[in-house]
Parts: structure tokens; sequence; C-alpha cells
């Protein structure tokens, strides 16, 4: 299983494996942070040997224990008789002076081995003997000469020990992104995606507690079915850590921290502030404005549960009684342990009221608890479902889908609506197929606002029709709206309005900007709705507006606060989108980075969307493996499968991606399969995958086949014209033009570029023709594609390509598709620059390390950080390496090494 969310921390320590200088470094995480499985993934990743020294605590008594395992591990012929005199002498020196003779003899020792350049990982070193421990410190400040990298693990490195002098890499909890990624790893299939989350929350990043919990938990709870209670019951790990953060606290600190672990958060003004204060300045609790809550969930639940049953429930009635004026949530939460009936709609409004405030954590917890206490009435189950409302409105959606599970169908339309509203939005924004089956059948509703709330559903849910590509069904959906817009609202004819501009886009047939609002005014936009403005803004993306597209997302994006979290998220996503679309790659970074630090959602790389569009960005900056592995998992997961029109543009991306990466047998493979899946739709410009399939075809050799898909190409184009479309279009004819027309169509394909369109598909045609030109061409227009990707954004990683097959002579016989013939590295392609082999060899290998980070957009400061050096060094480092290779500059290092 692949380590998750470590990457940074075992690649700082494999850097050690590469510098030409020894180095030492004490790797300090809690109980359960998962320091062995770094080592693990250290020791798969460097290319240097690896020794690897376990400790036994129960050899923790035994002086010089730990120095006799280095030496075993170390496996030198001489080691024996090393620790034979390591041990002797340690007997017979005069007490002041054995430390220091043990040290320098262990030195001294350690220099007669006869060692290669070697890394060694000592897991858990602060349980070894005290003695170990000092003489290991002490060799770790000295390893010139020795040939050893030392990296050691401990819970915890005190001012006064003897490893405090030591560069210290702290192993921090997981986000919780990464710790839900973690969670479904290690989860049953089944398992709930909310009840992950819960739990990746209130283990509080750890994946030791996380598995121990995965382990305690019923599969009725795991799945959703039954409530979790909270906190969690410790585990060995929780009580682990706890008792490393509480060692300090004693007497009544610890008293007021046990009593503030009983509720989730609680307002200040309910606390002694001094207290308060002691407890923040010992890292145990966090005030954030007028809030105050244990620090560390797994502490919090540690503290819980020590306390006896009756105790709590005396403990929650005072509390009850001291909150009920000046923290009426708090209140709420501590009777619900005190009442007979407890009041659930009071448990579950304050939950609500706790996600509008962005207090998460808080809400979860009282919504538990109202389902394990509630007895599911009608107003319990209205007031969950406000739950689930709120928490949808801040895209939290593994949430929101937990709950809306728990809820059962509503006797009332207007109850019933709003679920199947929240239902289907949370399916399709987590990348799920909304099948509505609840629509096949006619919905009574006689009282206005219930028509109006039936219109509006199927005006949403023919919105994701039409973005799943099933235009008949979305059409079929509208329609039966139109009787019901004489009662609809305008809110409700305003989504209806630009769904169908939605629809007309997708099809190829929407009217231009001057009969879309009033020529798009700015007075009438303004007064759209946020979801409405989304509809329309695209619909212009997908109908190649860009401009106009880019319009309309800045005033969503421009409204700030009043916005809702789901749409803001959905604007910023959808500008990254746009700037893809228009070939504006350095511009599509941004938006991609600025939609990434936006978002508060857990949820990464399951919906096709964000794996879309993440995806893209690692394609952008070079990273063409880590954006294959992405697209991989997305489509590892059983959703895609029914959600179509994601499934075929990831389909169509990642053939792509092997497209430029020269590996045309897979990119074939891939652009097929999008093909089967898009085949109905009849405009080229929305999924964009003809044009890259007969560009493998044709360097597969397979020409006829890129012929037919040509001519669907020209059908489709002529059918439904757009910029892309010709473009493309002029691509593909030039590359299956025959002798007689080829010049022309490469001519045409060359001139048809205006300065306003896609530098990305400028590039693409340069590096295209360069596959069917004479050799003498090969250079010029492998020179104008590097151009091109450069204006478009692009940035090339430091590899040398991989040879791509050329295409053979046209009119050559059929049997050349069986065996392509292979040529030099296809010039034009983001992997297509000179070999960079000659340039590196003159680099030394620490030079090489900073070049390397340098492609990867690294800045000196965070190269110094990577790498161990100051940033001076770094600069230095920088000019030798100018020097050495003839650069201008960092962006000409990266085009000469590219």
């Amino acid at each position: 299983m692949a380590l998750t969310g470590r990457r940074l921390e075992v690649d700082r320590i494999a850097t050690l494996a590469v510098l030409p200088r020894e180095s030492a470094m004490v790797v300090v995480g809690d109980p359960g942070s998962g320091r062995s499985s770094v080592l693990d993934a250290v020791s798969n990743r460097v290319s240097l040997p690896v020794v690897r020294v376990g400790v036994n605590g129960s050899e923790s008594r035994w002086p010089l224990a730990g120095v006799t395992s280095l030496f075993t591990a170390l496996d030198d012929p001489r080691a024996t008789a090393h620790i034979a005199h390591l041990l002797q002498t340690g007997e017979t020196a005069v007490p002041v002076t054995a430390g220091l003779a043990a040290a320098h003899d262990f030195l001294d020792a350690v220099h007669a081995l006869t060692l290669p350049p070697t890394l060694v990982l000592i897991d858990d070193l602060d349980r070894m003997d005290v003695e170990s421990q000092e003489l290991i410190a002490f060799l770790a400040g000295r390893l010139a000469g020795t040939a050893l990298r030392v990296v050691a693990t401990v819970r915890s490195v005190p001012s006064d020990g003897p490893l405090a002098a030591l560069p210290a890499l702290r192993i921090e909890p997981l986000p919780s992104d990464e710790a839900l990624i973690l969670a479904r790893t290690m989860a049953p299939e089944e398992a709930n995606d909310g009840v992950l989350a819960v739990l990746a929350a209130e283990t509080g990043g750890n994946p030791g507690a996380l598995r121990e919990q995965l382990a305690v938990l019923s599969r009725e709870q795991l799945t959703g079915a039954e409530p979790i209670v909270l906190p969690l019951r410790p585990t060995p790990t929780t009580e682990a850590l706890a008792a490393l953060a509480l060692g300090p606290a004693a007497g009544r600190d610890l008293d007021v921290l046990a009593k503030l672990a009983l509720v989730p958060v609680a307002k200040t003004t309910a606390w002694d502030r001094d207290e308060l204060d002691d407890l923040v300045g010992a890292g145990l609790a966090t005030v954030r404005g007028q809030s105050v809550t244990v620090r560390d969930p797994l502490v919090r639940s540690a503290l819980y549960w020590r306390m006896p049953a009756r105790d709590r429930r005396a403990a929650h009635a005072a509390l009850a009684t001291a909150s009920a004026e000046s923290d009426p949530r708090a209140a709420a939460w501590h009777r619900s342990f005190v009442d007979d009936v407890p009041d659930v709609v009071a448990l579950l409004s304050a939950a609500r009221s706790y996600v509008v405030d962005g207090n998460v954590h808080a809400a979860i917890a009282l919504t538990e608890r109202a389902l394990h206490v509630g007895g599911g009435t009608e107003d319990e189950l209205v007031a969950l479902l406000g739950v689930a409302e709120a928490l949808l409105g801040n895209r939290l959606l593994g949430f929101a889908a937990r709950y809306l599970a728990a809820l059962r169908p509503f006797r009332t339309t207007a109850h019933e609506v709003r679920r199947l509203r929240l239902q289907y939005s949370a399916q399709y924004l987590s990348g799920d197929a909304v099948h509505a089956d609840e629509l096949l059948v006619s919905v009574d509703a006689t009282e206005p606002a219930d028509v109006d709330a039936v219109a509006g559903l199927m005006a949403m849910v023919a919105c994701f029709r039409a973005e799943a590509w099933e235009l008949d069904q979305a059409k079929d959906l509208l329609h039966r709206v139109e009787p019901l817009e004489a009662s609809a609202s305008p809110h409700t004819l305003e989504i209806t309005t630009t769904a169908r501009e939605l629809i007309a886009a997708i099809d190829g047939t929407l009217p231009s900007d001057t009969d879309l609002h009033d020529g798009l005014a700015t007075s009438v936009l303004l007064a759209m709705s946020d979801p409405a403005l989304l509809l329309l803004a695209h619909a212009l993306s997908i109908a190649e507006r860009y401009r106009s597209a880019r319009r309309v997302f800045a005033l969503v994006l421009a409204r700030g606060p009043q916005t809702a979290p789901v749409w803001t998220e959905a604007a910023r996503y959808l500008t990254a989108e746009n700037e893809v679309r228009s070939g504006n790659f350095r511009q599509a970074l941004r938006a991609i980075d600025v939609w990434e630090a936006g978002s508060s959602v857990v949820e990464r790389l399951r919906e096709p969307s964000r794996a879309i569009a993440i995806a893209w960005r690692h394609f952008a900056e070079g990273r063409s493996a880590d954006a294959l592995a992405v697209v991989d998992r997305c489509l590892e997961h059983r959703s895609t499968s029914r959600l179509w029109g994601a499934t075929a543009k990831l389909h169509a991306l990642r053939g792509r991606v092997l497209l430029l990466d020269g590996r045309l047998e897979e990119a074939a493979a891939a652009l097929e399969a999008a093909d089967a899946i898009g085949r109905s739709l009849r405009n080229p410009a929305v999924l964009r995958h003809l044009g890259d399939l007969v560009e493998a075809y044709a360097r597969l050799g397979r020409i006829d086949d890129a012929r037919t898909i040509t001519a669907r190409l020209a059908a489709d184009h002529h059918a439904r014209p757009g910029r892309w479309g010709a473009l493309v279009l002029a691509r593909s004819l030039a590359l299956v033009a025959d002798d007689t027309t080829r010049d022309t169509a490469r001519r045409r394909a060359l001139e048809l570029f205006q300065p306003h369109d896609s530098q990305f598909e400028r590039a693409r045609t340069f590096a295209a023709l360069a596959t069917v030109g004479n050799p003498a061409e090969r250079p010029r227009l492998g020179a104008a594609a590097a151009a091109a990707y450069e204006a478009a954004g692009m940035r090339r990683p430091l590899v040398t390509p991989a040879p791509a097959a050329a295409m053979p002579p046209f009119g050559t016989g059929p049997s050349l598709r069986s065996a392509p013939v292979l040529s030099a590295s296809m010039p034009g392609t983001p992997r297509s620059a000179p070999d960079a082999s000659a340039v590196l060899t003159s680099l030394t290998a620490e030079e090489r390390a900073v070049v390397q980070k340098v492609t990867e957009g690294y800045r000196n400061r965070e190269i110094a950080s990577s790498l161990f050096m100051s940033q001076r060094t770094v600069e230095l480092r920088l000019t030798q390496i100018y020097r050495k290779v003839g650069a201008r500059s960092r962006s000409h290092l990266v085009a000469l090494l590219t």
C-alpha cells in the first residue's frame, strides 16, 4: 500500500542519500503518526545501501544494547571486535571519564569500518538505553569520513537531551483530506464516506489511531446505519498520545481541561480566562474568537472517557446550568446527557448554527448525538434535513450525504422536494450519476409553492442530465416544466432559461451573445442568482466564448461572502476549466491554485471534476506520471463508471497525456474508450478527443483509421462549426493528406491560426506536422512548437523523452500498421527537448539536486529547506550552474536542460 500524505517527509529524508556529504537527521512524531512507515518508504526509495536498526524496548535497561544492535546491523567483519572492546571499556573506565572515552572509542570504531556510502535508519531511538542514545547522538554530529547518513525517529526531543543539537523533521498530523484518503484505503468497500470523514476528523490526522478506530467500530456504524458515539472511545494509540501530551499538566489545569473535554466547543465567557490562558500556553486548548476547545481530539477522547459515568453526568448537569444563558448551544449538548427525553430538535438546530459559523467539528458531534438519542419524529427529520442543507451549502459532501442517507421520504411535498434536491445535488457534486427515478412518475402538486418546488427540481435535474450529455432526457424534463411555468417563481424561471442555454451550448447551438440576456448587459447579469450565472458562464465556455465566460464568472466571485461556498467553489473550478479550454495554461494554473487554496473540502481526488483539474495541473507542469496517477485513481473509483460524461473526459485526458508522452498504443486505447462513450455527442468541441485520436492513429501508421476519424470530425464540425473545430480539423487534414495535397494542407493548418487563438493548439499543430515533415524541417517546427508551448504556460520536466513511432510514408502497404517505424524523439512536444544528459554530466551531485528542484518550480527558499542548505548556498550553486551550462537566467536554465 502506498504511503499516504508523507511525500514531503520522504523526499526530505531521501535527499540525505544524494547529498555528497555525510548528514544526520532526527524525525520526530507522535505515537501512531507513522514514523516507521516513513522509514519503510525511504528504504524503498533510495539507491544507497540501507541499514535498518530496530529497538527492543526490553533491552533499554542494558547499557550499550542499542550500540550493539547498530554494529550488528552494519555487518562488517570487524564489528564484533569493536563491540567487545566498547563493552570492556565501559566496564573498566573511571565513571567520570567513561562517557567521553566511550564516545571517542565508538567514533574510532565506526571510522575503522570499511563501508560504502550507507543510510542508517534507526526506529524509536528514544527507546534505546541512555548510553546508546548519547553515543549515537555524539556520532551523528561527527559523521565526516564515516560514509554514513543517519536518520533516527523519536517521539520527542527534550531541549536538554543529546539529540537536541541535530536537525529535526517533525511529522505533523495528516491534513483532513489526506486522512480521509487514508481512511478510504483502510476501510471496507461498503463504508460510508461521511462516516470515514468523521473518523478522519476525530482521530486528528493520526494514522495509527485511525486504523484502530476502524477496527473497533461495528459494520453498522461504518456503513452509517448506526450513529457514532463521540468523542470516540480511546484506543492504545490514543492513550499513548494523551499520556505524552498531558505529562506537563497537573492539578487544577488538568481538572479544568477534563471539564472542557465534556463539550465539543464552548464560549470563553463561561470559563475562567486565566485558566484558559494557562491551557492555551501549554498547547492543550485552542481559543478562536469567543470559542474554546480541547486542541487535540485524541486528548479530549482520553480525558472524556477517563471520567466515571456518574461524575460525567453530574458535570454535564452543572455545565448545562452554567451555560444556559451564555452558551445555549453548549447547554443543549449538556442537557442531552441529563434530560430523560432530550430535545433533539434543539440539538440539531444548534448543529446547523455551528455549520453556518464554520465550526463543522462541533456540528458533527451534535448531529451524531442527536441520531443517537433521537426518536425519528417528523420534526427531528426536518431539523436533520436543515443540517444536511447547511453542510451541502458549504460543500461538505461526505457529511451531507451521510445525514441525507439517514432520512426517509417525507409526507409533505415541500419537504420531500427539498430532500430530493439535496440528494441529487450531493450525488452530482460527488461525481455520481443522478438517476432521479422519483421524477419518472408525475408529481401531484396543487399549491403554488409546491408547483414551483417541483419545477425547480426538474430544471435542476435537467442541468445534471445535460452535464452527463444525456441531452434528450434533459430536454424532456424541461418540456415537462413548461406547463408549470405559470406558477413558477422568477428564480425557477431563471434556472429553466439558463438550463436551456446550457443544453444548447453542449449541442452546439447556443445563440450569439447579443441574443442572450439583453446582450449580456451588466445590469441584467447583476440581478441574476449565483447558480443561474454559473450555468450561463459554463454555457459560454463550452461555446468557446472564453472572454464572456470569464466576465460572468468574475461577477460571481466578486460577490464575496454573500455567495454560498458551494457556488464560490464552483465558480473557481469552472474558471479554471474555462482557462484550460482556452489554451491559456498559465492562467489556468493560477485559477486551479486559487480554487484549491480557497477550498475547505476534504474530498480531493474522488470527484472527477477535481481529478481532471489536478491532473491538468500536473500535466501542464510537466509531471505526466503524476497526472496519469490521478486520472487512473479516479477511473478505478466505482462512481465514474456510471457518470459517463466524466468518465469520457478522464479517458480523453489520459489519452492526451499519453500521446504527448509518446506512448502511442496506450494513447489510442484511451482515446478509443473516450470515443466509445462520447460517440453520441455531435459537438466536437465538448470532449475534444477526435483530433488527438487522428494524431495517434497517424503516428502509429494507421492511416485509414486516421482518415475515418477525420471524416467524422469534418462532418461534426460542419454541422456545429466552432473555432477549435476549425483549427483541429485543419491539423488532422494535414496529417492524413496524400503526397499531392500535403503541402497545401500543412500551409492551411499553420496559416489558419490568429493571435487570439489557443497557443496550446498552435504548439500541437507544429509538433504534429513535425512528425510528417521532412528531416530538414523538423528542427524548425520543433523549435516553433516549443516556443508555443512556453507561450501557453506549459512547463517541461528534466527528462529525456522516449522515442516516438514515426508515421510511415503515405501510400505504403497496410502491413506497416503492425510494424510502426521507430524514429528519434518527436520534436516539439512538452517532453521533446534536446537530451540534457550531456549538460548534467558537468554538474556535481549537489548541483544536479538543485537543478531538479528548479525544474520542479521550487523557489530558492524552498530549495534551501528541502536540501538542508542556506539560501545563500543555493544562490551560489545556481551561479556555478549558470556558468557551467551557459545559462543566462533561471528560465533559460530550464529551457537548456529540458
